[in-house]
């Protein structure tokens, strides 16, 4: 019975290792890092190279090519450690229900911590509708929407979640794999958030962890993400009637991104997403 396995092939050993991820920590959380400062950087550089004073096409495309660039390096290194596929990152259908609820609960849960939290620290929501300037072109408002509500979510949490996360979680367990994630996605936000937001910020990660976690799946994840950005951006542009229409759109051009990428299931029950990343 043990004389297959003594007569197995260095190349087939090789490609059974490779078929689960087996990141380093150290090398994602790096990686992570780079993504974000290489990003950001090149976001910056277009902006200061072609960008105005007033918000405009340039701005919208920088956003979008900081996340491209984010996904660039995360898909890089994570070839490396694993045989690479969509569900090695958690890309994969889960059962619409739990999701649903699991969803519910980490969204009004987070959004009730962080709505104390800015009771706590005096933090207001300083709405950009009522400025005098003239309103920005349809185009920009659709870019700066596509950037943070539908790019952005999709590209944190692969990043965060589905590697990082994953990763750290042959460290310590899930718990500290969440808190060590958390940190890092809330001092992500420091450019983008006023200071004392960002441990509001840092709980939406943890929760975010979880959420994976329970579901096995990045694409409930992705449509709270969605949600919360698209909810924040309209109010902070001072909309009424358009939140909705801002906010359903953005999901769902989010989840219809993901889908057609999504052809394996998610474990039935919860257990490592590094014990369920097959290769397809």
């Amino acid at each position: 019975m043990a004389a297959p396995a003594a007569s197995a092939s260095p190349s087939a050993t090789a490609g059974r290792r490779r078929s689960v991820a087996r990141w380093r920590p150290p090398v994602a959380l790096a990686a992570v890092v780079l993504g974000l400062v290489g990003g950001q950087a090149a976001a910056l550089g277009l902006v200061l190279a072609f960008g105005g004073d007033d918000p405009g096409v340039v701005d919208g495309l920088s956003l979008l090519l900081g996340d491209a660039i984010l996904i660039g390096v995360i898909l890089l290194f994570a070839r490396r450690g694993a045989k690479l596929a969509p569900a090695t990152l958690g890309i994969r259908r889960t059962d619409f229900w739990p999701a649903v609820g699991w969803s519910c609960a980490f969204f009004i849960g987070t959004a009730a911590l962080m709505a104390l939290w800015s009771l706590l620290v005096g933090a207001t929501g300083e709405e950009g509708g009522g400025s005098a300037g003239s309103p920005p072109a349809p185009i920009v408002v659709a870019l700066v929407l596509l950037g943070v509500a539908v790019a952005a979510p999709i590209a944190e949490e692969i990043a965060f979640r589905g590697y990082l996360f994953a990763a750290l979680t042959t460290w310590r367990g899930p718990w500290p794999a969440a808190l060590v994630t958390a940190l890092l996605f809330g001092a992500a936000h420091v450019a983008a958030a006023p200071p004392e937001m960002l441990p509001a910020l840092a709980v939406f990660g943890f929760a975010a962890c979880l959420l994976f976690w329970f579901t096995g799946s990045l694409l409930p994840c992705v449509v709270v993400h969605a949600f919360n950005n698209a909810l924040v951006t309209g109010n902070l542009a001072g909309w009424s009637w358009q939140i909705p229409l801002v906010v359903i759109g953005a999901v769902a051009l989010s989840v219809l991104l993901l889908l057609p990428f999504a052809r394996e299931r998610a474990p039935r029950h919860a257990v490592s997403p590094t014990r369920s990343m097959e290769a397809s």
